[in-house]
């Protein structure tokens, strides 16, 4: 079977093989949930008709998606191509992202992250100015207006944590760190609030006020501590995934 007409209608681009706007069409089904974990694509051969696509390209768009943890292929009678346990949605507190296609990438990048989150705070905190803690206070003044909107919520969340960075007197550690979370920024095109965001704001926020307050304080054992409180939501970004 050769690609029909129908693969031209994928977003397909000149930079984007079939295999790939397949995948992308798939992740988009996934990220929306139009499909949920545990659902059934189909069989590689239904899935072929379906996209109008050759053996060869619906395998690499299978490839390329279960690399990306978003789909698993089952044996058998009642096999076929089903969305994975857990999804590529990643639970961060109580927002759930909807990823693209650099999904794979996201949960290595935030564990490698969160390791530099205490080093970054303590040396912001030796080398903050009286404007650079003025900018870190109108951020979480900016936040604490966003508790019914998830995304500008998450959004200035992660400008908090780049102005944090941007106070390093470590370039290095500065670059990276920054780098690391726009790598996940750019990976996320989705955000919604659980059921329990509403009742979390609060000490979510508290938690970023407290974190810029011991950075102005410039004490270590507080920024420590603050870090150590905020930890465990940067590792639920890591460790959890809602399927």
């Amino acid at each position: 079977m050769t690609d029909t007409p129908t693969a031209l209608h994928l977003g397909r681009t000149e930079r984007t093989s079939r295999g790939q706007a397949v995948a992308e069409r798939i992740s988009e089904l996934i990220a929306t949930e139009q499909v949920l974990p545990g659902d059934r694509l189909g069989t590689k051969t239904e899935l072929q008709s379906q996209f109008g696509v050759a053996a060869g390209t619906l395998n690499e768009a299978v490839r390329l998606l279960e690399t990306r943890g978003l789909v698993e292929a089952r044996p058998g009678p009642r096999g076929g191509i089903f969305v994975a346990r857990p999804s590529a949605h990643i639970r961060l507190s109580h927002l759930i992202l909807g990823l693209g296609a650099d999904a794979m990438s996201v949960s290595d990048t935030l564990e490698i992250r969160n390791a530099l989150e205490l080093p970054v705070a303590i040396q912001a905190a030796r080398n903050a100015g009286p404007e650079q803690l003025a900018r870190l206070d109108e951020i979480v003044e900016a936040m604490s207006r966003l508790g019914d909107q998830p995304r500008e919520y998450l959004l200035r969340n992660w400008d908090l944590h780049e102005e944090i960075a941007g106070i390093s007197a470590n370039p290095l550690l500065r670059t990276i760190y920054i780098s690391l979370l726009e790598t996940a920024r750019e990976a996320v095109k989705d955000v919604a609030p659980d059921p329990d965001f509403a009742a979390s704001f609060p000490e979510n926020l508290q938690l970023h006020r407290e974190l810029v307050d011991a950075i102005a304080s410039g004490e270590p054992d507080r920024v420590r501590r603050a870090v150590e409180a905020h930890t465990p939501l940067s590792e639920a970004m890591t460790g959890r995934l809602h399927g």
